[in-house]
């Protein structure tokens, strides 16, 4: 896949109250936040993403902030929701926006548009038609203006036994429409806490499709044309309420390198 970031991760409608007598209001009245949620994930080097939630609990928007020898950069990611309770949409201050769609309460569609045109767009499909995710294709526009998309990336994932993500393998698909398998992570080993951000940052699209039960600690990721193997080893660290409030990461065997996540709550 290209950039998957949340980067690839604001409000359509705004929740009732928050616009009265006529007032212009630029930015949502922020509800009290509920405790216990995720509240900040602090990555080191001056990047974190910070959460904020609606009363009812649900993601009301997602902050990512760095500060890099004193360069700062903030983007806001505002979610809305249908009538149902399902994330409509995903709205980026850049003029970016997330659109998705929904077949019996599953998100089957993710559509990508950049200031009001359509540039690519995500199909979503499940195991036998159940709620655990099989593949993702991703198409794109032919050309900067064009009015045609092709077929361009392929995801397929599978699961361990207990719900969690097993292996994740990435496709490129050529003009021909041919598949060519470019990388593989495999998520070895677990522990047996909740996670509690279930890759917020990495898999905007999916949005409410959840992919891991508890927290990896060791993932193994192959590119499949050098064929080159990097090991990623997690370790958590949990509060009295066994949500974690770091995780460590140390990599091999390219190098050897070790950051700190710290989590927050609300």
């Amino acid at each position: 896949m290209k950039k998957q970031s949340i980067g690839i991760i604001c409000v359509l409608v705004m929740m009732a109250g928050i616009v009265s007598c006529g007032k212009k209001v630029n930015q949502p009245i922020l509800q009290q936040p509920v405790s216990g949620k995720l509240a900040k994930v602090s990555f080191g080097g001056g990047y974190s993403d910070s959460f904020y939630y609606r009363q009812d609990g649900k993601l009301d928007k997602i902050i990512i902030f760095s500060d890099l020898g004193g360069t700062t950069y903030k983007e806001v990611y505002q979610f809305a929701y249908n009538s149902i309770g399902k994330v409509s949409s995903v709205k980026i201050e850049n003029g970016d926006e997330f659109r998705y769609a929904y077949v019996n309460d599953q998100v089957t569609a993710v559509s990508r548009y950049v200031n009001g045109v359509k540039e690519s767009y995500k199909f979503i499909n499940y195991v036998g038609g159940g709620t655990r995710l099989e593949s993702v294709e991703e198409y794109e526009k032919t050309s900067p203006g064009a009015i045609g998309f092709a077929y361009t990336f392929k995801q397929e994932y599978t699961y361990h036994t207990d719900g969690n993500l097993k292996e994740e393998i990435r496709y490129q698909i050529d003009q021909n429409g041919q598949s060519k398998k470019y990388q593989t992570t495999r998520y070895e080993n677990y522990d047996q806490h909740l996670n509690v951000d279930n890759t917020f940052r990495y898999f905007l699209y999916l949005s409410g499709v959840p992919v891991t039960v508890n927290n990896p600690t060791k993932i193994t990721r192959r590119d499949e044309i050098a064929g080159t193997e990097q090991v990623y080893n997690y370790q958590f660290t949990y509060n009295a309420k066994a949500t974690p409030v770091k995780r460590t990461m140390s990599t091999g065997p390219i190098g050897s390198v070790e950051t700190e996540v710290i989590y927050s709550y609300y």
